[in-house]
């Protein structure tokens, strides 16, 4: 009996010692879990905070987060991302919006993406698209491909950013300046032509022939200036006036420029007197060239009420040494001599 007591005493102490350990393990898998859920509780807080602030950073700074995956050609759209397409947060975005969107606003992103497969280096496109309200934007888009052990791209991840405002200050500079240098171009134009003729004047005839001289020097090409006036012009402006006289020295700078080649200069430098710049013309070209002047300006130079006029013309040829103030005086020193010939008629320099 003794024995039979002691037996169940061991059975029964035994028993509760497998109870105590069944009990301790219940214990501490309920902490376990209470602790797993406290952690699972807080990385799923921590998410969230993360995800307002990502939130939060994307309309402050007014971007939206891509990602697309080649294999599968799913892609990814934050909310700042859709509120760039004006599709504010809460509405509906089912599956194919976003191909949807990118196919309405013509953005082929997953192509231009495709066609940057080997690029290591972050890169940025650039697109102009409409969203919902009608209005135009222009996004920049920063793209970064991210590369598997295989080294494909397994995922793209790209920045987009609403940069119209920055786009539009841009084109706004630009035209800004584009206008500016018309401007420019417009003043200095109006200081370097005559207002009555429409020809080079004075300024700009002595700056482009000392710059024309000096490249015939360099050249070697030959180079003949032409000075030539109008005969007795005071006697026009006193028989006929003096808006008579200003039509007969616009007619006269017409046919004078009428006969310019491409290249050459007509400028007007004084009351009646004319210059005709003529780079890479030989003597004997230029003779022909001065004396079709003469005489289409004594055939042809006619205004109501003033007849035909007749000019008187000069010219010289470059030689070693001539500058631009050397030319220009041989030549007008010829002009004289025709003058002093008779007028109507053509000397050339010695």
């Amino acid at each position: 009996m003794v024995i039979g007591s002691d037996m169940l005493m061991l059975i029964v102490i035994a028993l509760g010692l497998i109870a105590i350990a069944a009990i301790g393990k219940v214990i501490a898998a309920r902490r376990e879990t209470r602790s797993a859920a406290r952690l699972a509780r807080k990385r799923a807080r921590s998410m969230a905070e993360l995800l307002r602030m990502v939130r939060m950073a994307e309309t402050i700074a007014g971007i939206g987060i891509w990602q697309f995956d080649p294999k599968t050609g799913t892609q990814l759209w934050s909310d700042g991302l859709k509120r760039l397409f004006g599709i504010e947060e809460g509405e509906d975005f089912v599956e194919g919006d976003a191909e949807t969107l990118l196919f309405a606003n013509d953005i082929d992103l997953i192509g231009k993406v495709n066609e940057h497969t080997d690029e290591v280096e972050p890169y940025t496109l650039q697109f102009d698209v409409s969203n919902f309200d009608g209005g135009r934007l222009s996004i920049s888009v920063q793209a970064c491909n991210l590369m598997g052990g295989d080294g494909l791209v397994h995922r793209v991840v790209a920045v987009i950013r609403d940069n119209t405002d920055q786009v539009q200050r841009e084109r706004e500079l630009a035209t800004k300046h584009a206008e500016a240098i018309n401007e420019a171009r417009q003043a200095r134009e109006l200081a370097e032509t005559d207002p009555l003729t429409g020809l080079a004047n004075r300024r700009r005839v002595m700056r482009e022939l000392d710059r024309i001289v000096m490249n015939a020097r360099v050249t070697q090409m030959p180079l003949v200036l032409v000075m030539f006036d109008i005969d007795h012009f005071k006697r026009v402006n006193d028989l006929h006036g003096h808006p008579s006289g200003d039509k007969v020295l616009r007619r006269v700078a017409r046919l004078a420029d009428g006969q310019s080649r491409r290249g050459d200069l007509v400028g007007r430098v004084g009351g009646e007197e004319f210059v005709w710049i003529i780079p890479g013309a030989s003597d004997g070209m230029a003779r022909v060239m001065i004396e079709r002047l003469r005489q289409i300006i004594a055939s042809d130079s006619s205004v109501a009420p003033v007849p035909n006029v007749t000019v008187s013309l000069g010219y010289a040829c470059i030689q070693a040494g001539d500058t631009a103030l050397s030319l220009f005086a041989r030549a007008d020193g010829a002009l004289y001599d025709a003058k002093d010939a008779g007028r109507n008629r053509v000397r050339m320099a010695a």
